[in-house]
């Protein structure tokens, strides 16, 4: 369907443009950092920035080989799944089988939540060690039909890298959060005499990192995140050729989303639905559309429903 690509490259590109705000940001936090550093404050108090921020990036990368090695056990371990076997599950695996078959996908291992309520969510670097995490109660709420079609939502996180897409920008995120932790103990420990000049830039550099690190990337990541979740419906609806599927299963997902055993942000924005408790009303209309990892099952329909 025309229509249907049109609106998945749509996405696409609009997600391009959120992770490059993202190095972007990064590179121009440096540079307004050291710039101010290096014209105000002693000269070797500037190398000891330089040096500090050029020991913490190996530590960074090594964080991310570490998650990038232990993905799945460090995942599991916060989701509280657990990995089941063709024998104890044959329908499932038979489900997932055959949608890999029908594209010529690696067939992703398969997991389970042991939960009473209805989740979903993907895992793994490359599609060769991926693994597809269902709740115990989807699969007895859901049909056949709309358990493929939320199969199908998972195994387009696995085609189109997303997972990939997400610990990039979490490792961006932290590279400038490190940056701001370097600048703020220099502050610390520095007392203002050493400002060449008689103020001290410091702290608005703090300031500044602050609200880039804590506010701003953090917003452009679930930005991210809701839109690689309208990307991965419309996948859905192209694998298995039945939008109403996918329809329905969100609004039976909708009514219980929430994973007791879900408590971290990394893990939540990879579910099919948002596992927290939501909050009041007011405050999920007035911040919901910026602070969510999900956008609203009601905009995930009507996006389904014009395909």
């Amino acid at each position: 369907m025309i229509w249907l690509q049109t609106s998945i490259w749509s996405n696409r590109l609009k997600t391009f443009y959120l992770i490059s705000l993202i190095p972007l940001i990064v590179f121009l936090a440096i540079l307004f950092g050291y710039f101010i550093s290096y014209w105000t404050l002693n000269r070797e108090i500037f190398s000891e920035i330089i040096t500090g921020t050029l020991f913490s990036l190996p530590i960074i990368f090594l964080w991310l080989f570490i998650a990038i090695l232990f993905q799945r056990q460090i995942i599991f371990s916060f989701s509280k799944a657990k990995p089941i076997t063709r024998k104890e599950h044959p329908e499932i695996y038979n489900i997932v089988e055959n949608l890999c078959i029908s594209r010529w996908l690696t067939v992703p291992k398969i997991g389970i939540i042991e939960d009473m309520s209805m989740n979903a969510f993907a895992t793994g670097w490359n599609p060769k060690n991926s693994w597809v995490v269902f709740s115990r109660w989807l699969l007895k709420k859901l049909d056949k039909k709309e358990i493929e079609a939320v199969a199908a939502h998972e195994l387009s996180h696995i085609i189109n890298e997303d997972i990939k897409i997400m610990v990039i920008s979490t490792v961006f995120i932290w590279i400038i959060w490190t940056i701001w932790e370097i600048f703020i103990r220099s502050w610390f420990t520095r007392s203002s005499k050493n400002s060449r000049k008689w103020w001290n830039p410091l702290p608005i550099i703090w300031l500044f990192l602050y609200l880039v690190s804590l506010i701003i990337l953090p917003l452009i990541n679930l930005a991210i995140s809701r839109r690689r979740e309208f990307l991965a419906d419309a996948w859905s609806v192209e694998l298995i050729k039945d939008k109403n599927a996918m329809i329905l299963a969100l609004q039976k997902i909708s009514k219980d989303p929430v994973i007791e055993s879900i408590k971290k942000l990394s893990v939540a924005q990879m579910c099919i639905e948002d596992p927290f408790i939501k909050k009041t009303k007011w405050i999920v209309s007035f911040f919901g559309s910026f602070f969510s990892t999900h956008p609203s099952i009601e905009s995930r329909i009507k996006a389904l429903q014009n395909y």
